[in-house]
């Protein structure tokens, strides 16, 4: 255990210092952050909060609690094939894989910085808001939310790490996610709640990951939902994290093993 979190922390203190050494860039944004989440507000203006789907949340919550949501959902999707692509393109992956550090600790360590940085985006969106729109959250819900959080992090990692072992066994990207990340957005209750879509397609977004972990981030946060409401959505997160994770990890495992065995780990 204590080998794993000095990797891990070997890794975050590497991207971090590399993050930092851009300040101008970071303070940059922030201030993007800001005009992001005034540009939400005045939006969500022209939106009545009657509108079907909101579920009496006001569209200023809704609809920023779905935008963070999904910056997130995407860091976890794009963080290990892109760091993937960036170590072959350095020529370190090579290091990184033959180290005496387990294969999967390799892999969430390389993207440590990127899920932490993604969580400060997040926190940043709702304190933003919270500070100059008087958005509302509830601390009610926090035991529901915090458990929603890892069950989706824990699938959408699982794909993130499938989207890694493509890059690594077919030494191109993986189109997947490109397709998860357009149906999350346009059937997940992201931008729009799936009640506005035609009758005959309304259903699907009953069936897409990224509806369950809205349904409990939105509930919990926006509402002070419990354990009891939200049992559904977390029991279909843990089924799929359940599933995703260990087929990740283990898939990835045999595109490390073939990438070696070729002498192809620098090969893109």
């Amino acid at each position: 255990m204590i080998r794993t979190a000095v990797t891990v922390w070997a890794f975050l203190k590497r991207d971090f210092l590399s993050e930092v050494s851009y300040r101008l860039s970071f303070l940059l944004q922030v201030f993007g952050l800001v005009l992001s989440v005034a540009a939400f507000y005045f939006l969500t203006k022209m939106i009545d909060p009657a509108t079907e789907g909101l579920d009496g949340i006001p569209p200023f919550e809704w609809l920023l609690m779905g935008v963070s949501f999904q910056a997130y959902f995407s860091t976890a999707l794009y963080a290990f094939s892109a760091r993937i692509r960036d170590e072959q393109v350095l020529g370190t992956l090579e290091a990184m894989l033959v180290s005496s550090a387990p294969t999967s600790v390799v892999i969430f360590a390389s993207a440590a910085w990127d899920f932490t940085y993604g969580g400060i985006r997040v926190v940043l969106y709702l304190a933003i808001a919270w500070l100059l729109f008087d958005y509302t959250l509830y601390a009610s819900g926090l035991a529901p939310l915090l458990v929603g959080i890892l069950l989706t992090m824990a699938w959408s990692v699982g794909i993130g790490i499938l989207s890694a072992a493509f890059i690594l066994y077919f030494k191109r990207g993986n189109p997947i996610n490109m397709l998860l990340s357009g149906m999350s957005l346009f059937f997940g209750n992201v931008f729009f709640p799936s009640a506005q879509l035609p009758d005959w397609i309304e259903p699907v977004a009953a069936w897409v990951p990224v509806t369950w972990s809205l349904n409990v981030v939105r509930g919990a946060l926006l509402k002070g939902e419990g354990f009891e409401e939200l049992a559904g959505d977390l029991t279909r997160l843990a089924v799929l994290a359940a599933v995703l994770l260990p087929a990740g990890l283990f898939l990835a495992r045999i595109a490390v093993r073939r990438a070696k065995r070729e002498g192809s780990l620098v090969q893109y």
